[in-house]
């Protein structure tokens, strides 16, 4: 019996890369555990090793018309870059603050927000169904902050939400220009990165395990995962690109229950089964399939 062939183009593409995407970014909390340092100086050595091997990547992909579409694209890449590197150093703080089942929790409440900030950029329209849904994210999350109030974790979920919102900023960004250079956007991200973890990181408390796990983030599975889930929205809606954060939550929770017996504390049950009972009802069905009238699909 011959294999199914893999997507080549339009929207089964799109959901391919974003299903891509979101298992190889669920690596990011298991790396993280691994590396045992704190969130600032974790993103920096991951982002000090993925900007040379980015650059290079873009350089060799555009060659000669870097400079000129980095021109083009100039305000949208410098913006993105820049949000993507809050974005990623909010998440890696979040992951060394509280337990991981809560951040990939939250990050699973993506398509609510990339829902929002699309209806605002781009005219999409937001449905009944989707202010349902994102009634019960939100009610999901809560309860999961609510249960880190009393464990000392409650920071490291807020940080979460703020890297959940960076993100769903992001996939507007990216369906809005869906020219835009991915390598380039990519290397800019790791570049802002280093710069915005340089003075709180502490360099002098990396050590072996932590010297491996970031390279593993900063030279494959984290660009890899950028580059799938920015380019999915060439083919595909931000709100569908982003209901495949769910693979991270499964995921990213098995992780560290595989490796560090971190087992989810009860509330977090109970809010990341809302938040994904809310998101799949949020944006799936017909009353979710729209399509931005400034976008047309390939």
């Amino acid at each position: 019996m011959p294999l199914p062939r893999l997507p080549r183009e339009g929207r089964p593409l799109g959901l391919l890369l974003a299903a891509t995407g979101m298992f190889l970014v669920s690596t990011d909390s298991l790396f993280i555990r691994i590396a045992d340092l704190d969130g600032w100086t974790i993103a920096f050595f991951a982002s000090l090793w993925s900007t040379p091997v980015m650059w290079t990547i873009a350089t060799r992909s555009l060659g000669r018309d870097l400079p000129d579409r980095f021109r083009e694209f100039r305000t949208p890449l410098l913006a993105s870059g820049f949000l993507g590197a809050c974005g990623t150093t909010a998440f890696i703080t979040a992951v060394t603050k509280t337990d991981v089942a809560n951040v990939v929790a939250i990050i699973a409440a993506a398509p609510i927000f990339a829902a929002v900030f699309a209806r605002i950029a781009l005219g999409e329209r937001t449905s009944p169904r989707t202010w349902l849904g994102i009634a019960g994210a939100v009610a999901g999350i809560l309860v999961i902050v609510g249960g880190s109030l009393g464990g000392g974790g409650i920071g490291g979920d807020l940080l979460a939400v703020l890297a959940i919102s960076i993100f769903g900023v992001n996939l507007t960004i990216w369906r809005r220009h869906p020219e835009l250079p991915r390598t380039v956007l990519v290397a800019l991200t790791a570049t802002f990165s280093v710069l915005v973890t340089a003075v709180p990181a502490d360099p002098s408390t990396l050590h072996g395990d932590a010297l491996l796990a970031t390279l593993a983030m900063g030279c494959l599975f984290g660009p890899a995962a950028r580059f799938c889930m920015s380019t999915a929205t060439r083919y595909a809606p931000p709100a569908e690109v982003s209901l495949f954060t769910p693979i991270e939550t499964v995921c990213g929770t098995a992780w560290a229950w595989i490796w560090f017996d971190e087992v989810p504390p009860t509330a977090t049950f109970v809010g990341a089964a809302v938040v994904l009972a809310a998101v799949t009802y949020g944006v799936t069905g017909p009353a979710a399939d729209v399509t931005p009238a400034n976008t047309p699909h390939t």
